[in-house]
């Protein structure tokens, strides 16, 4: 291993987060792999468009030659709204709380591979094919990746750079031998999205994507609920999952004005300091927007 390699892997250590490097050589394999699933018809033009596979090398870097994937560990957040007189609980699962970590995994890489004169530029990828092909994680029957040491509690993120492929990480594609004689995950799946007749999950029925797309009417079954955005029950029942689940991270608490303010769906920009800087941790805007869709169902029930 090289000194700047060996200094990015130090510096991941020290926050709990693993990478694998690729060379950009398989990125045409990656970008077939999806196409090649919606060819097919197992995976919606419409989902496809909506989950941001944009496979192209990154225009600001056009002499990209190494990709690096990172797992930062994330556990469920647990936050608080006031309502009406009441507190309501309402959980977040594993990867929704991420701009620190993001911001960190960046800034670890920027700051080594300048000192060699290289840039890097974050990547919008096909993160857990991406993943598995690395080497970094390996599918669960739930399509989900699993990283050893974080199972399926993590979030990825992946890096252009036009660094010199050292290391290049890339595997077929491994499912957890775990999964071979267990079906928890399909037995749970309250919308019926993971099939014994083959690997890839129905995304379309997933709920974690219905409720990015539609209203949240499949509420209306009180006993599908399990987090305020998305939906983790595949992943509470996977016993890969145990000694990771059971952490539940203490999220922010939103008085009843601030509660109300994000119900109404009042624009971040327009939030005051306090409870933007709450607010901060969510991924992105769109995001925000969702969990406010989904509060105004939770508290009306």
């Amino acid at each position: 291993m090289s000194e700047i390699l060996d200094k990015i892997s130090r510096e991941m250590k020290r926050y709990g987060y693993k990478f694998k490097s690729v060379s950009i050589s398989h990125l045409p394999e990656v970008q077939e792999a999806v196409a090649k699933l919606v060819r097919q018809g197992m995976i919606s033009e419409k989902l496809h468009s909506n989950w941001h596979f944009y496979l192209d090398s990154n225009k600001d870097l056009p002499k990209v030659e190494t990709i690096f994937i990172i797992a930062m560990p994330q556990s469920i957040t647990c936050a608080q709204f006031e309502w009406q007189g009441k507190a309501y609980s309402a959980d977040f699962p594993p990867g929704i709380f991420i701009r620190a970590d993001e911001s960190r995994a960046g800034e670890i890489l920027s700051n080594i591979l300048k000192t060699g004169g290289y840039k890097v530029v974050k990547a919008h990828l096909a993160l857990k094919t991406l993943a598995v092909r690395s080497g970094l994680a390996k599918y669960g029957k739930n399509n989900i990746s699993y990283v050893p040491g974080m199972g399926s509690s993590h979030r990825l993120i992946a890096f252009y750079t036009d660094y010199p492929c050292e290391e290049d990480n890339w595997h077929e594609i491994v499912a957890m031998k775990a999964c071979n004689n267990c079906s928890l995950c399909r037995e749970n799946c309250p919308a019926q999205s993971i099939s014994a007749d083959r690997f890839l999950i129905h995304a379309e029925n997933c709920q974690t994507f219905d409720r990015a797309e539609k209203d949240s009417s499949w509420w209306v079954q009180p006993h599908w609920h399990n987090t305020l955005v998305g939906c983790v029950r595949c992943q509470q029942v996977c016993p890969a999952n145990k000694p990771y689940l059971r952490k539940i991270t203490v999220g922010p608490h939103f008085s009843e004005s601030e509660t109300k303010l994000i119900l109404n769906g009042t624009p971040i920009d327009n939030l005051d300091m306090e409870t933007r800087d709450k607010l901060d941790r969510l991924a992105d805007e769109e995001l925000y927007l969702r969990t406010a869709r989904n509060l105004r169902v939770l508290l009306r029930d």
